[in-house]
Parts: C-alpha cells; structure tokens; sequence
C-alpha cells in the first residue's frame, strides 16, 4: 500500500450508513464479513450467491493503483459479468441492504479518523495468537503476492513472534483494538468479537452481532444465517472462499483450511509454545484479554 493510499484512508468519511470490519490477517475476517453481509442482507441468504463476498466486503486499503490491480480488475471485466466490481471509495452498498460494508487489515492508528471518532460501528475479530500464526503461515504460502511462498514453518515462527511480517505484531494489533473497544466512548460503537467463541456458540454471536448492528431477524432468517454461515458451508461456496481469485494458489493450501481450535498443536514445538507463552504472557498482562487455546 502506498503512502498516499495511506493519506486518502485516513481522510475517508464514515457515517450511520457504514460498517467496518477489523481484524489481524486469518483471524476470522471472512467467516465475519460473511456473517455480517447475509445479516446486511437481512437474512435473505440466496442473494448473496449474486455476488462474491470480496465485492460485497472489499478491501478498504486495496489500492487501485497498483499495476497487478488494474491487470486484475481488467481481466474481470473482460471475462466477468463486465462490470466495474471495485467500489470507487472500497465501500460496497449493496442494493436493498441497510449498510455499506468494507473489511480492513489496518492497526488502529492508520483507520480513518471519521471512524475513530465513532461515526459508524466498527466490529472487530481475534483469534487465539497461536492457531493464528499457523493459519497465517499456510497463507503465506499460498498468496502469490506476499512473495514468501517458499517459507517453512520455523522461519515463520520467528518473523511472528517478533512482528517482522505483514501487519506487523499480533499483539500490538489486538491490544490497539482490545483497548478501544473497552473505552467507554466507544462501547455503542465498537464491537469486539472472539473467534472461538464464533466457534463454540455461532447462534449466540449472530444474535450479538444482529443487536449491534441493529437488525431484527425472524427465527427462519436467523436460522438461514447460520447454516449459511457454518464453516464447512462458507469452505465450500465460492462466493465465499475466494477461490476464483488468482491471487491465491489454492492448490498449495485453501483460503478457508481447517477452522479448527487447537491446530496449532500440530504445528508448535514444545519450545516453540513454551518461548510463545512467555511472550503472550508479558505483552498482555494487565489487558484483561484472553483467549482459549484448545
């Protein structure tokens, strides 16, 4: 992303109309746009087969003027519907939905300043540092884009722990959020949601995040949300799972993988936990977060 690209984000205006969604890399960012986009749709469910989830959620720090974006984008045209699917200001109304919608990778301090001063909701996801970290790995080694495709596991491990890596730290990120969120001019504007909970109660959480928004559901259309927005559902719709990307080799490993907690366990050395654990420990005490892990 350029700094320019950096300078017009942060002058972009949010209002009533909008909803951002937050998170570090392969943290539930496409479960929760998915979510989110079916309940903006007002449970309405099939019309979201219309349309790819990274046209109705874009990326609000894609930058249109890199070259391989605009090959990209072209190619779309030329071989798409023939529609211009990139939203000029990377927000997507969707016609018949309450909310313009976008998803951003971005640390609190770059997210525009209309956002930060609490014109538009702004719900935000994490995912337990560890099952993170291996689920970002396998990302890596599959977005032609990153350039890291060739990483293994230990290498990544390293570049993790320390922050060296695309989004910089983990911690550092969840926290900027973790302590927004729980700001008390922010509690009616800023959601923080957990991944694993989004795991052990999804009906719960679609009732959550429904109230924040504040969109009323019949018990058919929540019901509709929730198979629609079961994991092994969204892991096999292509509107979904980006697999008709070709930024993505998804023959090296799927966009969508495992979903599972406690993955990491496959993954991690002893060492390797042990040496994590000391790190999480000193760089959250005293936040009040936590997470599970299993």
């Amino acid at each position: 992303m350029s700094a320019q690209r950096v300078k017009d984000i942060r002058n972009m205006e949010f209002d009533e109309t909008d909803i951002v969604i937050a998170s570090y890399p392969k943290s539930g960012t496409t479960w929760m746009a998915e979510l989110v986009s079916a309940l903006n749709y007002n449970g309405n469910v099939e019309e979201l087969s219309n349309l790819r989830q990274d046209e109705r959620v874009p990326w609000l720090e894609l930058d249109s003027e890199y070259w391989w974006i605009k090959i990209f984008y072209q190619w779309k045209r030329l071989f798409g519907d023939g529609r211009d699917i990139l939203p000029k200001d990377n927000r997507c109304h969707a016609p018949g939905t309450k909310y313009r919608l976008c998803f951003t990778h971005l640390p609190l301090e770059l997210l525009p300043k209309s956002v930060l001063n609490g014109k538009c909701k702004l719900i935000y996801v994490a995912r337990n540092p560890k099952d993170n970290a291996v689920s970002f790995y396998h990302f890596h080694t599959m977005a032609r884009f990153l350039g890291l495709q060739n990483l293994d596991w230990n290498e990544f491990f390293a570049l993790y722990l320390t922050g060296s890596i695309y989004c910089g730290s983990w911690f550092e990120h969840v926290l900027g959020y973790w302590k927004f969120a729980n700001s008390p001019a922010q509690k009616d504007r800023v959601m923080f949601c957990k991944y694993e909970d989004m795991k052990e109660d999804l009906p719960q959480q679609i009732s959550r995040i429904a109230s924040f928004i504040n969109v009323e559901l019949t018990d058919e259309k929540k019901e509709n949300v929730l198979n629609h927005c079961l994991f092994d559902t969204m892991k096999n719709n292509k509107m979904a799972n980006r697999d008709t990307v070709w930024l993505f080799d998804q023959k090296i490993s799927k966009f969508m993988r495992k979903g599972q907690v406690g993955d990491w366990r496959n993954y991690f050395t002893f060492a390797q936990s042990e040496a994590f654990d000391e790190v999480a420990k000193e760089k959250l005490e005293g936040s009040g977060l936590d997470f599970r892990y299993e």
